[in-house]
């Protein structure tokens, strides 16, 4: 399955743009806090950068849908990432604590343009090929993040220890550019690619009509919130909306409970912390593409509420493993297992939406779908550091493996009667 999708033109633009865009995402994300950090010395004020990035990239998520649906995307997707050039070159002019609120801005423009071009790119991929494709080429977008998430991180971070903000201007500048023009040249949209909504399912009135019937007339905040309104009439699509909210709120409170569960539990350090978020992302890139030829075979609700199951299970068996032991490899292979799951609950979900959506709304209802991810991510994130501090520890590392596992039951209902 996997060379068949590779073969569909586009495929390979839109993976490999997409997945140099986000190097360059994920550069400027690790390496502007290590820079705020360093200036002010202050933790406070460089979690400023992250609040701003999750709070403007959901904020901008309506309209951002709105545009994916209505320009072309091609060139929506390569102008958005030659914008990002230009936006990058003000940190040319940071020198001080003074000058920190350009940081800020470019970190708002950033988070705001990503906001266009992440969701984009699975709205495009179901034009570039045939239904049966549709997961797969899902899953080769989560590949090139996950590649795009292990290179850029350390990156980032590199760049700007040797080389100071101006390296870190030039080496974004430049994977922006490449990406601009990879992704800016429009690849034809196949026939047969749409895959259509249920028949119970249409899009939501947009349009008004005066009283003589003359044509009609677009009302803008209507189709602002069209996406919400598909949203809402779809009953599979609301249970998908909370089973990604139930999963981004453990998400987030495992990226906090992890590193204190390392620390605390395992008796660890920095590097422990590093070797086994590392071997995460190397063993969610693997699985990815050794399951290439599942994730096309399997219905996406089941897909869905496997991986999902399977990562509630995997964490919670790793939350209280160490009552037994805690020999360092066997939670290495352990974290190797956990990165395939959220990986392949991702592309079901993107194939849900697919199918479940009108191709006119399709990027309205993916960008509310990444909004709810990055904005309960959030929340966890913040609720992992208030719990992670005090006596509930404990308690939290259960809560958020129970989490997951109520996400991936209510992901088996996320079905139509009579389908399989």
């Amino acid at each position: 399955m996997t060379a068949g999708t590779w073969r569909y033109p586009g495929v390979v633009r839109l993976v490999s743009g997409g997945a140099v865009a986000e190097t360059a995402d994920w550069m400027l994300l690790v390496a502007l806090p290590l820079f705020v950090l360093g200036v002010t010395g202050s933790p406070l004020i460089t979690s400023i950068v992250f609040v701003l990035q999750a709070l403007l990239s959901v904020a901008a998520a309506p309209l951002a849908g709105l545009l994916i649906d209505r320009a072309d995307p091609w060139h929506l997707m390569g102008g958005t990432a030659a914008v990002q050039v230009v936006a990058v070159l003000p940190l040319i002019f940071v020198d001080s604590v003074a000058d920190l609120w350009i940081v800020y801005l470019v970190a708002i423009v950033q988070s705001v343009l990503g906001a266009i071009i992440e969701p984009a790119r699975p709205s495009v991929a179901a034009a570039l090929v045939p239904p049966a494709h549709v997961a797969p080429v899902n899953q080769l977008l989560g590949v090139g993040s996950g590649l795009a998430r292990l290179v850029g991180a350390p990156i980032g971070g590199l760049v700007l220890g040797l080389g100071g903000v101006n390296a870190l201007v030039v080496a974004t500048a430049g994977a922006y550019a490449v990406a601009s023009a990879v992704l800016f040249i429009r690849a034809t949209k196949r026939r047969d690619a749409a895959s259509p909504p249920p028949a119970d399912l249409a899009p939501p009135q947009t349009m008004e009509r005066d009283a003589t019937g003359a044509p009609p007339r677009t009302t803008f905040f209507a189709e602002l919130g069209s996406g919400l309104a598909i949203v809402a009439a779809d009953s599979v699509l609301r249970r998908l909306m909370v089973v990604a909210m139930l999963m981004s709120l453990a998400q987030g409170l495992f990226t906090i409970l992890f590193v204190l569960f390392v620390q605390r539990s395992l008796g660890g350090g920095d590097t422990e912390v590093g070797i086994l978020r590392g071997i995460q992302a190397v063993g969610a890139l693997i699985a990815g593409l050794g399951l290439m030829g599942v994730v096309g075979r399997v219905a996406p609700w089941r897909l869905a509420a496997a991986s999902i199951l399977g990562f509630g299970v995997l964490t919670l068996a790793i939350w209280n493993l160490p009552a037994v032991t805690t020999w360092f490899p066997v939670y290495v292979v352990l974290f190797a297992l956990v990165g395939a799951p959220g990986l392949v609950a991702m592309t079901a979900m993107l194939t849900i939406v697919d199918r479940e959506t009108p191709a006119s709304h399709r990027g309205r209802v993916t960008s509310l779908l990444f909004a709810a991810l990055t904005a309960l991510q959030a929340v966890g994130t913040l609720l992992g550091g208030f719990v992670g501090s005090g006596p509930a520890f404990a308690a939290s590392l259960q809560v958020q493996g129970a989490l997951y596992v109520v996400a991936g039951l209510l992901a088996l209902t996320m079905t139509r009667r009579g389908s399989r």
